[in-house]
């Protein structure tokens, strides 16, 4: 099973494929370290509302090349787009990558910096190759990374990030699976067998359960703790 067979989109900058219940998307500017400028950011956000329609259980994630995705192509000046629009992509593709009822897997090998590295972050299982590289780089052009604040701490203790977003250094595998920002790390030359290994797991399990966890993890923590247990009670017994 290949991670890099799909259909092109947006003059073939991501690549979308629907195999039974797995989704893929590829982003594909491997010239360009894979950067995601605005039109490479709406075939993204594309991709992944295909993933929602198409009704997969499982969407992974990768890229074409040596690098996961250098990030936001800093140096664009789009026409006739707004600073805010602009940025709003970010916020769009966020919200489906989140929202995203399946599981979704990122398999990262090279750099994952700036937006790459806060997909990877945000996905639910992410492999990462042992020569990858992560960062939240964007205070290096000058600005703090805002749209990132709203989401890291829910991944990452406030330490972390702000050690991250504050010195935009980048750290190795080893230490983005110490930080809690990948779930795995492999060998590079084993990354897509383990991807796929993980895909088949996941599809042995009921796809309502693997769902439930989900919800109930992001519903989960805005219950009141004397009450988790007596939530989770209802979760298990509703409809029995």
């Amino acid at each position: 099973m290949s991670l890099n067979a799909g259909m092109a989109m947006g003059d073939d900058l991501v690549r979308f494929s629907a195999d039974g219940r797995v989704g893929r998307v590829e982003l594909n500017r491997p010239e360009q370290g894979n950067k995601v400028n605005v039109a490479t950011m709406r075939a993204f956000i594309d991709a992944l509302q295909r993933g929602h329609d198409d009704g997969v259980d499982v969407l992974v994630l990768s890229s074409a090349g040596s690098d996961f995705s250098l990030g936001r192509d800093q140096e664009e000046r789009p026409t006739g787009v707004s600073k805010r629009d602009n940025l709003s992509l970010i916020l769009d593709a966020n919200a489906l990558l989140t929202g995203f009822e399946g599981v979704t897997v990122a398999a990262v090998r090279g750099r994952a910096l700036g937006f790459g590295c806060g997909v990877a972050t945000q996905c639910d299982i992410t492999v990462a190759g042992d020569g990858a590289r992560f960062g939240f780089t964007e205070i290096r052009d000058g600005f703090a990374p805002s749209i990132v604040m709203t989401y890291l701490e829910t991944y990452v203790p406030r330490k972390v990030a702000l050690d991250l977003l504050m010195t935009g250094r980048t750290v190795s595998a080893a230490e983005a699976l110490a930080r809690a920002l990948v779930s795995q790390v492999v060998p590079d030359d084993q990354l897509d067998a383990v991807v796929v290994a993980t895909v088949d797991s996941l599809l042995d399990k009921p796809v309502a359960a693997l769902r439930q966890c989900k919800l109930f993890l992001r519903e989960i923590g805005m219950v009141p703790e004397p009450d988790r247990g007596a939530a989770a009670l209802d979760a298990l017994t509703s409809g029995s």
